[in-house]
């Protein structure tokens, strides 16, 4: 697998293994989920990280957009809205890594003359041949330059600078064992935090990026969970975001007050970056129909 089509820089970040085209608009793609991992460490009580899933969606979508959609290798993705759903089996651990298939639709949604190309991803996720989750995406993917005249209304002169990383909430809180892997900062009240962003973590930042990548934004989110005692497990997830979460200022993830599922909004600067539902049970998420 070329790292390069799931915009990965390491090997071993790769979580794809192999694709074959099994319609005009179809794709049947392999993954494997190591026992253990660098950062997304296995959770009690014997699971793997389910924000694995969330990864292994997000570099399906990357993959069939180049492979599929004719997207070129460079362009630069905006992600609009993401999520999974899966059945706790999808994750047991077990004595040799998970193998899965993912049955991967795509849809383009247009064109445009500067070479933008939006399209849209469905998929439904096997284990041991039993289809025990599902997971979509959409995005938009722009040449480079379309990106540079787009990120140069948000990003300063010169770029970010020299940030510093914000001091964080202690490891054992957010079921971390290393303070280097934890992304929350204590914010303004028990339901807010700020993100805290380190460009050197070696799997968040696997390359250099002039925003903050989604998967640390889900971490913190996730982290929060940990943190307020709502559970290490979710099931689900259904993100709808409307802007790059920028390097500066730190941005904030609120916990909206009350029973029931949880749900996150991500803020800054004043302004709304996303919303992110999060399922404790399975069922609960966005299900994608079957491909046809």
């Amino acid at each position: 697998m070329d790292r390069r089509l799931v915009h990965r820089a390491a090997v071993h970040e790769v979580l794809l293994t192999g694709w074959a085209r099994t319609a005009g608009d179809r794709y049947m793609i392999g993954a494997q989920w190591p026992r253990d991992h660098s950062f997304y460490r296995p959770v009690p009580p014997g699971a793997h990280d389910p924000l694995l899933v969330l990864e292994t969606v997000r570099q399906a979508g990357l993959l069939v957009a180049h492979v599929g959609a004719d997207v070129p290798v460079g362009h630069h993705f905006v992600m609009h809205a993401i999520g999974y759903d899966v059945d706790p089996r999808l994750l047991r651990l077990e004595p040799v890594p998970a193998d899965l298939t993912i049955d991967v639709t795509y849809q383009v949604h247009g064109r445009r003359p500067t070479g933008a190309v939006k399209l849209g991803i469905r998929t439904l996720m096997a284990r041991d041949g039993e289809v025990l989750g599902s997971g979509f995406g959409e995005m938009t993917c722009l040449p480079e330059t379309v990106y540079r005249n787009l990120r140069a209304r948000s990003l300063p002169p010169g770029g970010a600078g020299e940030l510093a990383t914000l001091h964080p909430v202690e490891a054992h809180r957010v079921n971390r064992l290393r303070a280097a892997d934890v992304v929350l900062s204590p914010g303004a009240g028990p339901l807010t935090w700020l993100l805290r962003v380190d460009r050197g973590h070696p799997v968040l930042f696997d390359h250099p990026l002039d925003h903050v990548p989604g998967m640390l934004v889900f971490e913190a989110m996730r982290q929060a969970l940990a943190y307020t005692g709502r559970g290490l497990l979710p099931l689900g997830c259904h993100a709808e975001l409307t802007r790059y979460v920028e390097l500066d200022p730190p941005a904030a993830v609120v916990l909206r007050p009350g029973g029931g599922d949880p749900v996150f909004d991500l803020e800054q600067g004043g302004k709304t970056a996303g919303t992110v539902s999060w399922f404790m049970s399975p069922g609960g998420g966005w299900r994608v129909p079957n491909p046809r």
